[in-house]
């Protein structure tokens, strides 16, 4: 991420790549509470962000997938849980490059927000959303959903 500036925000939710530790404590003066992480284990080595993030009290949770395949109805239940909570909570979402975010961010626009299709996929493009495997899979999820 390298700055603040990098990130998409949205009210209380702050979504983009991989924080530097610096990015943390400026997040945590800002009144982020949550960090949910989707990155799997291994994945950064720079630093032990989990750690420093509870050093730092801020809850950490961990929603790993690093495939569409991985990106399951669970996890995705999961996150739009965790994001309809991020107006009481400041959070920060973030994978490596903002990909999965924005994969994440499409489902919960559509079905929790109501956003139309193209405009929920414009604003998840914009958070980082690239692969357009997680694009289908989502595409998928909601359809499924809105049975």
């Amino acid at each position: 991420m390298g700055s603040l500036a990098s990130l998409q925000a949205c009210g209380e939710l702050y979504m983009g790549g991989q924080p530097t530790e610096a990015d943390l404590e400026a997040l945590a003066a800002r009144g982020v509470r949550r960090v949910i992480n989707l990155r799997k284990d291994g994945e950064f080595k720079d630093y032990d962000e989990r750690s420093r993030a509870r050093a730092l009290g801020l809850e950490y949770v961990t929603l790993q997938f690093s495939t569409p395949e991985e990106l399951t109805d669970a996890v995705l239940a999961r996150s739009r849980e965790l994001l309809k909570q991020s107006s009481e909570r400041g959070t920060l979402l973030h994978c490596g490059s903002g990909n999965r975010v924005g994969a994440l961010w499409l489902a919960h626009r559509t079905l929790d927000m109501g956003l139309a299709w193209e405009d929920a996929l414009r604003e998840a493009q914009a958070v980082g959303l690239k692969n357009q495997a997680y694009t289908e899979r989502i595409r998928a999820y909601v359809e499924s959903a809105r049975r």
